[in-house]
Parts: C-alpha cells; structure tokens; sequence
C-alpha cells in the first residue's frame, strides 16, 4: 500500500504546495511584499497555494465561518472547474479533466490542522465531511465550473 501511495507521489505534491505557500507567507508577513500567485492555466495551483496561504496568515480562515468565506472565494467564486474535476460534468469522461486538486487542499488543511490542533476551530471529521460532500453530488455547491453555472 506504502509504495502504491509513493508512486502517486501524492505526499511530494502536498510537500511543494505547502512550501510554495510559506514562500508567500513569509514575502507578504516578512518582508511586507506584495504578492501574485498564478499557475500555468490560474485553475488549479493558484488556489491550492493562494487559499493556504491566507490560512496561514489570518486565524479568522481557521473557524469554521472563515474557513466557509475561504472556500466560497478562493474555490467557487475563482472559478474552479470542479465539475470537470471531479467528474460530474458533461466531460465526466475525459480523464485528462479530472484531478484531485481541491481533495489535496483539503489534505494540505488536514496536515496543517494535525500539526497545530488548537489553531483551528474544527477538526479531522468537519475535512473528512467536507471531501465527502465533494463527490457525493448531495448539494449543488460542488457541482459546477463556476458561479454562473451554479
């Protein structure tokens, strides 16, 4: 199971996001430097790193009320195509679509919320809520590439 995990390189992609977001923490707290965070295409990376970053920074994102203000701006109001992906658009099909980016957010939250448990206003259960509720197409919140669609 260890080396199946391994071959994913899943951790490794974890590692390199939560750096990137301590390179951003420390330019804007630091050395009080502006900061633009943009991925090759702006859909993926840039959340990913833009909206840990801001946990990071700010302890209003780590209640529950700023963690849903964070996901609301940083996730669906940016744009993100969950519909593609997760698969429950039109091109559920195209596989080249699908990837677990908000999943490995969701896990990047989760190890920093293991690390520093009194820093946070939730736990473990609300994350593992929040990913099955991702896929589960229960609510509308995930099912789209964005607002307008929503």
């Amino acid at each position: 199971w260890l080396s199946a995990l391994e071959s994913t390189k899943w951790l490794q992609h974890l590692s390199v996001l939560l750096k990137s977001a301590l390179l951003v923490v420390h330019a804007v707290d630091r050395d009080q430097r502006p900061v633009l965070v943009h991925c090759s295409d702006g859909w993926d990376r840039t959340p990913q790193i833009v909206a840990l970053a801001k946990l990071l920074l700010d302890p209003y994102y780590r209640t529950i009320e700023g963690f849903q203000v964070l996901v609301e701006t940083e996730w669906l109001d940016f744009g993100h195509k969950f519909a593609d992906r997760c698969g429950h658009g039109e091109n559920s099909d195209d596989l080249n679509e699908r990837c677990p980016v908000f999943l490995q957010w969701l896990d990047c939250v989760h190890q920093l919320q293991r690390q520093f448990p009194c820093s946070f206003e939730f736990n473990e259960a609300f994350l593992v809520k929040l990913v099955q509720h991702t896929y589960s197409c229960l609510f509308g919140t995930f099912l789209c590439n964005n607002a307008k669609e929503r």
